[in-house]
């Protein structure tokens, strides 16, 4: 291959991925949290347990999810509601709002739950550990993120 063609190869590389960044789609994420936080657990705790747990499989920020969907806001929401994520379609056609009613019996085990759940984690059986993670999921509170539009 000739110089010239690398060269024009590149150029061409080049032209595609700037006029792909025109185009950026902002992340999806949830509305901010309308729920009083969860006092029934230890946040602080909870974070630890989530950090054992459950950053493995998920994020805390917009855009980026995992294995699992990101958490930021998840306290009150609507199950299912992120559209850069594919759930189960159990959890898509569950109707379910993520408070305590409903996460402390999924933290519990979630294939118990929902059993075509895409959640694979194993079963967390003791229910203070399960409250100190519904109390720190109550505290992901994040606005919306602000997406700049270069076009302007």
């Amino acid at each position: 291959m000739s110089i010239i063609s690398k060269y024009q190869i590149s150029s061409l590389f080049a032209a595609v991925l700037l006029l792909t960044a025109c185009e950026h789609t902002p992340p999806d994420h949830r509305d901010p949290v309308t729920l009083p936080l969860y006092v029934n657990g230890d946040a602080d705790n909870g974070s630890l347990i989530y950090q054992d747990a459950c950053s493995q499989c998920h994020q805390l920020n917009a855009g980026l999810n995992k294995k699992g969907p990101q958490l930021m806001n998840i306290y009150g929401a609507p199950a299912a509601e992120l559209k850069d994520y594919t759930y189960s379609e159990g959890l898509t056609e569950s109707g379910w709002v993520w408070d305590a009613k409903t996460l402390d019996p999924y933290i519990a085990d979630a294939q118990k739950a929902m059993p075509d759940s895409k959640m694979l984690s194993d079963p967390m059986p003791d229910a203070k550990e399960r409250a100190d993670v519904i109390a720190y999921l109550s505290t992901l509170r994040a606005d919306a993120p602000i997406v700049v539009d270069d076009a302007n």
